[in-house]
């Protein structure tokens, strides 16, 4: 499957002034934010996979950046939701530093490993760039961060 970026994010996906203070509010959001957007079966499912995946191990990359995801029959089509936290909160990251951009990724399980993986290797890439990385951060809309966006799934 060619990843499309109109199919996996929109305005509706982002919230630019999330006030959670906790990593349980961020996932919550997330979570609620791809369900009011169609894109669930059970948004109970998908919290449980998402929380399960979190306690594996960390997805606080570093940066002040958590990538939280899930693959699971919950989820309708692959989603990118992006969260700017109005302040930082501790995620057990990496590097140890708080997080205050999180990516939320959702992606069905009939879709299998490669969308998931090509999601989460293009992401990747691209925050390893400090420039993207405040740029992400700096957006003063949701069309300045579709715009950053389109650059990764060109």
């Amino acid at each position: 499957m060619e990843l499309s970026l109109t199919e996996l994010i929109n305005e509706n996906l982002i919230n630019r002034k999330f006030h959670g203070t906790t990593k349980q509010e961020v996932l919550q959001e997330i979570v609620r934010i791809v369900n009011l957007d169609n894109r669930l079966d059970s948004k109970d499912l998908y919290y449980e996979k998402i929380l399960e995946r979190e306690e594996e191990f960390t997805t606080g990359v570093g940066y002040g950046i958590a990538i939280p995801h899930a693959k699971t029959k919950a989820v309708i089509k692959p989603t990118i939701v992006i969260l700017k936290l109005s302040k930082p909160i501790d995620w057990e990251s990496l590097d140890g530093k708080p997080v205050d951009l999180v990516i939320g990724l959702a992606v069905p399980e009939k879709e299998g490993n490669n969308t998931h993986l090509k999601i989460i290797s293009k992401l990747s890439m691209k925050l390893m760039e400090e420039d993207f990385r405040q740029d992400l951060k700096n957006a003063q809309s949701d069309e300045e961060v579709l715009k950053l966006m389109e650059n990764i799934f060109k």
